[in-house]
């Protein structure tokens, strides 16, 4: 069963569409990848499907329910998170009030709980818990924001390239983490920008986005064998 489902979905900044015609779907406990050129609208539709950007026509459903024009609280209370790419953590905040302000949701004892999970999962954060959230490096941001998003174990979390301008050890860390959450039940729509060759082989289907449309929907494995795709998008000769 389809639990985000985008049909038809047009969207765009003022007047002007990026995205045309789009159709997505993410099934319970899975996890696809949406890849793309730079400027292709990746973003502009993570930021629709979380209700950022409004829907000039189509649709938007989860688990059933229509949320075309619904608030990002109100998809936020249906179970969903999102780990955004830039502006994903309080900067003046420390790490732990980070942490403690996203699962503000939470009872006292739930909060505790998953402040200890996100130290577990990431002990580097734990090690700078005091420090606030803009003197951490690049990655210990993306973890972070991670941390921050998936602590109240949501349905479905939508990452924008989390592990975009990162040490290759701290993307593996992360990429690991991640696929923890989806083997937890999350379902995920990875926006991946860089490192598809880390991530696709955790990945169940492929959407290629281009210029505002949904060009090819595939597995990892039949994307990665085509020379020209590999090519286009990853910069990968055979």
């Amino acid at each position: 069963m389809s639990l985000l489902e985008v049909k038809g979905l047009e969207t765009g900044y003022g007047k002007l569409p990026v995205l045309h015609a789009v159709d997505l779907r993410v099934d319970e406990n899975e996890m696809v990848a949406l890849i793309g050129p730079n400027g292709a609208g990746k973003t502009s539709l993570g930021k629709a499907v979380f209700g950022l950007l409004p829907a000039m026509s189509g649709s938007i459903s989860f688990d059933g329910e229509d949320l075309t024009g619904a608030t990002t609280a109100r998809r936020m209370q249906m179970g969903m998170a999102m780990a955004p790419q830039v502006g994903n953590t309080f900067p003046e905040l420390t790490v732990e009030d980070n942490l403690i302000t996203s699962f503000s949701t939470l009872s006292p004892e739930e909060s505790q709980v998953a402040v200890d999970h996100a130290y577990a999962l990431f002990p580097r954060l734990a090690d700078r818990r005091r420090q606030a959230a803009r003197t951490l490096s690049g990655g210990e941001r993306q973890m972070l924001a991670f941390a921050c998003a998936s602590g109240t174990k949501p349905r479905f979390l939508l990452l924008d390239e989390p592990t975009t301008g990162l040490a290759p050890t701290i993307v593996h860390s992360l990429v690991e983490r991640i696929v923890q959450s989806k083997e937890g039940g999350a379902s995920i729509l990875w926006i991946i920008e860089e490192n598809p060759l880390e991530v696709l082989p955790y990945v169940d289907r492929v959407y290629v986005l281009s210029n505002g449309t949904v060009r090819a929907e595939t597995v990892a494995e039949d994307l990665l064998s085509e020379e020209a795709l590999r090519t286009l998008f990853f910069g990968l000769e055979q």
